[in-house]
């Protein structure tokens, strides 16, 4: 099967399932769902009332305000996990533009901020940091689109190639080195017929994964009402900031605005400098990648280091997988070259972790590395690549939500 081939198989499989998935069947399966459960609650509740008034009073189910509290909980947790499940597709397009201006304010919003205490009103700062952003998205357009585009195209094409120059730089580099030592095979011809073997399912993966992108890409572009909506909303959030906030404010019971107030700056204050911070810290990552790699004459050099600058954002794992593509394509210049990208790969981690991240980005969110991963596991198994981005941040939200709860319910 040719990478050609296993590319359109990706893409029909992915447009079949995407005809599958049958958002409306089942936004109404889900409804059904709700009423079904909520008959059962109260079904529940009702039948031990009922019971209470034939047993003794020692022996009676008593259910208070933290019973119901806890039940509710648990309800609503798996209520939002099937819905997240069954409906996710359909939902997410609805809501991406306000999630995503929402994302795009809040990163935006200590620069609007900042100008506003300088005297610049919010509506003209806005304008001046879209004007600035519209600028680097021209002169990227220019320098930085064109040639990614050309070497994911390229790569495309000569991947199988490349896979089979590897193993013959790896024999080579075995007879030269190791050939009269004797404690290894004379000859590596297991490790090609492995590679021959494995080649075309790293074929068909690498489409699946590359062809995902891609259609991510050409979604979010083609989608033109999302593009116009998005910043227009974004503009919005950020000038109204205020009055959102007042009008959200309004929307709870007087008695729950300070903590709803609490619990606002509890998750900025968790959330802020982190989420800016991991965006600064995956540009150096990724701009120090690609000025390394094209010093060493690594192919696709500007490719693999935007990779490693988006993967530098997953905790633990990104690093790791950053370094996956680059390696690969160093060996194709000889396994020297290989151990020199690791070596200028580990210099960058230890920049970034010893220097900038605790600079940039300060405190870290204060989570176990076994929760991190959890996190990692079922945000990326839920929306893969997107939810291992957004899955700290979304642990930490759950965090601070889920404190204010139980001191809540202590309290009552």
């Amino acid at each position: 099967m040719s990478f050609t081939t296993a590319l359109l198989n990706a893409g029909n499989n992915e447009v079949s399932r995407f005809a599958d998935r049958g958002y409306i069947m089942n936004f109404l399966s889900f409804l059904i769902l709700l009423g079904v459960l909520l008959l059962i609650g109260f079904s529940i509740y009702y039948l031990i009332h009922i019971g209470n008034n034939f047993l003794y009073r020692d022996r009676r189910i008593h259910i208070g305000k933290k019973q119901i509290f806890y039940f509710l909980l648990f309800f609503f947790v798996v209520l939002i996990l099937i819905g997240l499940y069954t409906i996710q597709g359909f939902l997410l397009q609805l809501v991406a533009p306000f999630l995503a201006a929402f994302a795009i304010a809040y990163i935006l919003n200590p620069a609007v901020t900042l100008m506003d205490r300088k005297g610049i009103k919010r509506p003209y700062g806005i304008l001046l940091i879209y004007a600035g952003i519209i600028g680097v998205l021209v002169i990227l357009s220019i320098s930085f689109f064109p040639r990614i585009t050309g070497e994911m195209r390229r790569l495309m094409e000569v991947l199988p190639q490349y896979v089979e120059n590897i193993y013959g730089n790896f024999q080579a580099f075995y007879e030269r080195n190791f050939h009269r030592i004797g404690f290894l095979p004379e000859n590596l011809e297991n490790i090609g017929e492995m590679f021959d073997i494995n080649l075309e399912r790293f074929q068909e993966m690498f489409a699946g994964t590359f062809g995902s992108i891609t259609r991510t890409f050409q979604g979010f572009f083609t989608r033109v009402i999302n593009v116009i909506l998005t910043p227009i909303i974004t503009f919005y959030f950020l000038k109204d900031r205020e009055r959102f906030k007042k009008n959200i404010l309004r929307l709870i019971p007087p008695w729950g605005r300070q903590q709803a107030l609490h619990i606002g700056h509890d998750l900025n204050k968790a959330l802020g400098g982190f989420v800016r911070g991991q965006l600064l810290v995956a540009l150096f990552v990724g701009t120090m990648t690609t000025v390394a790699l094209l010093i060493l004459r690594v192919e696709f050099a500007v490719l693999v280091g935007m990779i490693a600058g988006i993967f530098n954002i997953i905790p633990y794992l990104g690093p790791f997988i950053g370094i996956i593509p680059a390696v690969f394509f160093a060996l194709l210049d000889g396994p020297m070259k290989a151990l020199w990208v690791i070596a200028v790969f580990t210099a960058i981690q230890q920049i970034e972790s010893g220097i900038v991240t605790p600079r940039v980005v300060g405190k870290r969110v204060g989570f176990h590395p076994v929760f991190v991963m959890l996190s990692l596991m079922i945000g990326g198994r839920m929306f893969g690549l997107l939810g291992m981005l957004i899955a700290v941040p979304t642990a930490v939200t759950i965090h601070v939500l889920g404190k204010h709860f139980i001191a809540l319910v202590k309290r009552m």
